[in-house]
């Protein structure tokens, strides 16, 4: 059988050779397009920069202070009902992204916070695997002696506070603190608060013990629990000096205190003095729950309530006030950060 000749036409060549660099051509660009959209998402050290036709999200996740070095060493002391469990989540996340080793419980059966009541000790926590522990985030009560013995190294101490009248109504829906004293009547609050130390003993008793799984007998879930969490001592709850000396301990030894009404900025804050990424402060708001009591704006309950939980009515109002602060001297980039946090889909 005689071979075929196939005769290639100069034309014919020269139109594959241009189609063949147009689709080189082509490709160059589209992979540097890629390749500049991409670096546009990547945080950087340098000062804000906007970027054409994405004037905000984008400028906001190259934002980083310049120098600015990512700390990873973090202890979060968790407050009940403050919305402490979202963010917990929150720096869960950003451990295991970078794959940074957490202070753990033993996880025995009643043994799921680290030390909760009472400060963290040896036995309450699982031996490290490395050098050293970076994050705590389980329930322990704050103890600078205690967590110094376990973050030797240094650690940057946060913390989140709320509004005491609006925790207290949380804490009463959430623990059935009606229920299990044997309230009865429309306005459970507000006879709560009229015997406060008579129920609030009937419910801290052991008798009561299996209507509350969740807290220990002796523990108070309606009377000053943000500071009990903080480590004010029970004996100076509605000592004025004691609690403002407390306060000023705090204040020395905790980065940042967070207030919930103010959690965007807050957010934003910590992510500045932790030299973080925007990325790393997203949050999934869970566990939220509407109730008719959260309506009760009732002026004689909050009153007694401000006398029966002293302590915590005293830090918030403080750390509200220095939040307050803080924000008042950020610039604009800072509330453009906080707006697209809250225009996030």
């Amino acid at each position: 059988m005689a071979a075929v000749q196939v005769k290639y036409r100069p034309v014919g060549v020269l139109a594959v050779l241009i189609l063949l660099s147009t689709l080189v051509v082509i490709s160059l660009k589209s992979n540097r397009k890629t390749r500049e959209w991409k670096n546009d998402l990547q945080p950087t050290r340098g000062a804000l920069r906007t970027v054409p036709d994405c004037p905000g999200y984008c400028a906001c996740l190259r934002y980083k202070d310049p120098g600015c070095t990512e700390k990873i060493n973090l202890v979060f002391i968790r407050t009940d009902r403050t919305g402490s469990a979202a963010l917990a989540s929150m720096f869960h996340r950003f451990g295991h992204e970078r794959k940074l080793e957490f202070v753990l419980p033993r996880g025995g059966e009643d043994d799921l916070c680290l030390g909760w009541p009472g400060p963290v000790q040896l036995k309450h926590y699982r031996p490290r695997h490395t050098h050293h522990f970076n994050l705590l985030v389980e329930r322990t009560v704050y103890d600078k002696r205690a967590l110094h013995g376990v973050f030797p190294h240094g650690a940057s101490y946060v913390t989140v506070l709320r509004e005491p009248w609006a925790q207290f109504k949380s804490a009463f829906h959430h623990y059935r603190v009606g229920t299990v004293v044997g309230i009865q009547g429309d306005d459970p609050i507000a006879e709560f608060l009229q015997r406060a130390q008579l129920y609030d003993d009937v419910f801290t008793s052991p008798a009561a013990g299996s209507q509350r799984p969740e807290v220990p007998d002796g523990v108070s879930v309606t009377r000053n629990p943000m500071a009990q969490d903080l480590g004010l001592s029970e004996r100076s709850w509605y000592n004025v000096t004691a609690i403002k000396q407390h306060i000023k301990t705090l204040e020395e030894d905790f980065l940042l205190v967070m207030i919930t009404e103010h959690l965007q900025e807050s957010l934003v804050l910590l992510k500045r003095l932790m030299c973080w990424r925007l990325q790393d402060i997203l949050y999934w708001p869970h566990q939220y729950t509407d109730y008719p009591l959260r309506l009760d704006n009732n002026s004689d309950s909050q009153h007694k309530h401000r006398e029966w939980s002293l302590a915590d009515h005293m830090l918030y109002e403080h750390f509200n006030k220095t939040l307050q602060h803080k924000i008042s001297k950020q610039g604009e980039d800072f509330h453009m950060e906080v707006r697209n946090i809250l225009n996030m889909p």
